[in-house]
């Protein structure tokens, strides 16, 4: 019986035990760097839809809030100013959506905004009664507009005359008739990578109905 070649021997004696190890390690690297590089981009894309959706909840409820404001209307042909009360985290204001310009006989809603923990809410009463004087019950149909304000000490709103003086930290009953403008401020924790951002918007809204013709 005759031997086989030493090179043949050799090419089927399969993987030593140093070059098995080897090509362990390079794979776990291997493995390692793909695993990196997969969480690596999981990470931005969490990033980016963390700020997407802060800023997207943030500019929405600033743009709802002006609407109410400029929109706001006394709730009895002019005995009650349409800003009902604010406060450096809460604002109400009588509101009818559905009123046009040839509307003699409003019935607006009183809509409140409010900081609640670390989230912005809107919350609406209806009017009772079928001719002003109107009552307002509880306030019911809370939504939550943004989650993560971090505003701290700094006022979430602020009313001023019409001269753009500012008025005091808490306006209500008859002073509430010297607020021409109300402002809002809001700060909104959002993720930029691994660390924490704040987000800032801020905007004046001037009362289009202040006096009623």
């Amino acid at each position: 019986m005759s031997r086989l070649p030493a090179r043949r021997r050799a090419a089927q004696a399969g993987f030593t035990f140093v070059e098995l190890i080897m090509g362990i390690v390079l794979a776990a690297i291997f493995a390692g760097a793909l695993y990196g590089f997969f969480f690596a981009g999981l990470d931005a894309a969490r990033s980016n839809e963390s700020q997407a959706r802060a800023q997207s909840a943030a500019r929405t409820a600033l743009e709802r809030f002006s609407r109410d404001v400029r929109q706001a209307i006394s709730p009895d042909d002019g005995l009650t100013p349409p800003v009902a009360s604010v406060s450096a985290s809460a604002a109400e204001v009588y509101v009818d959506g559905r009123r046009d310009l040839g509307s003699t006989s409003p019935r607006p809603q009183r809509v409140r905004y409010a900081l609640v923990g670390t989230q912005l809410i809107r919350e609406r009463s209806l009017p009772a009664g079928a001719a002003p004087p109107f009552t307002y019950g509880p306030y019911g149909a809370r939504e939550v507009l943004v989650d993560g304000v971090t505003n701290g000490a700094v006022p979430v709103f602020r009313a001023m005359t019409r001269e753009g003086v500012a008025l005091p930290a808490s306006v209500s009953g008859p002073q509430a008739r010297d607020v021409a403008s109300v402002s809002i401020r809001l700060r909104v924790a959002q993720r930029t990578g691994a660390a924490r951002t704040t987000l800032e918007l801020a905007t004046d809204v001037a009362l289009r109905n202040a006096v009623r013709l």
